[in-house]
């Protein structure tokens, strides 16, 4: 067993060596790479602000099954086989949902901006965050370090709305991504979207990531990229799996909203999508 795992080990390192790419200086996107995902975003944004109902699980009663009943999160590729190409790069693009029974969307609401511990309520994704800005309970911005698909520090950018009184969504852009070590080139971009619904009951959670990773060599994509690591899916469902698991803990304290912070900016917004030259 000992040796098998060396083996792959030593797969994985020999794949990464001839995949990494080459031309482009660290954590720099090609303008063509850039204005792909640009485009790509923004025909997804519309899409999300386009489509009724709130959530996928409105109209598809056997996806409400398998969340409620099933006790199961879910996921889905919006928008064909993961992962999509794009010029210089590779993109992936999932929802996922999760029904949490007996949870209030106030509490949830508040653990979910506390970004001063996320590590605490995302161990498996997440090992430091620091709040940065705040303007209210709408807007924030922070960093973390990853833990998955390697060890990767990012600055992102949140803006929360109160759709009613039982539901919110937010957007998460991040502003800078950063691979500790050898940048292998894992993730470049990451854009969430949330949705949040409190039915009797309990809460409904559905999560939009939209990721991009530097594009890998034909052996890489022989092998798959999950054998390099990258499976946003995988981080999707660790997410929502915490989500729940945190929100339900027995004691779970929630500190209020830190004063004494520099408000943020301006609110982030998605590039447009720049016409090729």
């Amino acid at each position: 067993m000992i040796l098998i795992r060396l083996g792959l080990r030593a797969l994985v390192l020999a794949i990464c060596c001839c995949a990494m790419p080459a031309g482009t200086p660290q954590g720099q996107l090609k303008p063509e790479t850039e204005r792909d995902f640009d485009c790509y975003v923004q025909a997804a944004e519309a899409r999300m602000d386009a489509r009724q109902p709130f959530l996928l699980a409105n109209s598809d009663t056997a996806l409400n099954d398998q969340l409620v009943r099933g006790r199961k999160v879910q996921t889905v590729a919006p928008n064909g086989a993961n992962p999509h190409k794009v010029a210089g790069g590779q993109l992936y693009d999932w929802i996922g949902s999760v029904f949490i029974p007996g949870a209030r969307l106030d509490r949830l609401v508040a653990m979910l901006q506390d970004y001063d511990h996320r590590a605490q309520y995302f161990p498996e994704t997440i090992s430091a965050s620091k709040l940065l800005c705040r303007t209210g309970q709408n807007r924030f911005r922070y960093s973390m370090r990853l833990k998955e698909p390697a060890v990767i520090d990012t600055e992102n950018n949140v803006v929360w709305e109160r759709v009613d009184p039982h539901r919110w969504r937010c957007r998460s852009y991040s502003t800078h991504a950063e691979e500790a070590g050898k940048d292998h080139g894992y993730l470049r971009r990451l854009y969430s979207y949330w949705r949040f619904a409190e039915v009797e009951g309990g809460v409904y959670v559905e999560g939009q990531t939209i990721t991009l990773s530097d594009e890998f060599g034909g052996m890489a994509r022989a092998f798959g990229s999950m054998l390099l690591g990258i499976n946003p899916e995988k981080s999707l469902k660790h997410s929502l799996e915490s989500m729940r698991e945190s929100i339900l803990k027995p004691g779970l304290g929630i500190p209020d909203l830190p004063a004494g912070l520099p408000e943020c900016g301006e609110a982030p917004r998605a590039a447009e999508c720049a016409a090729a030259k």
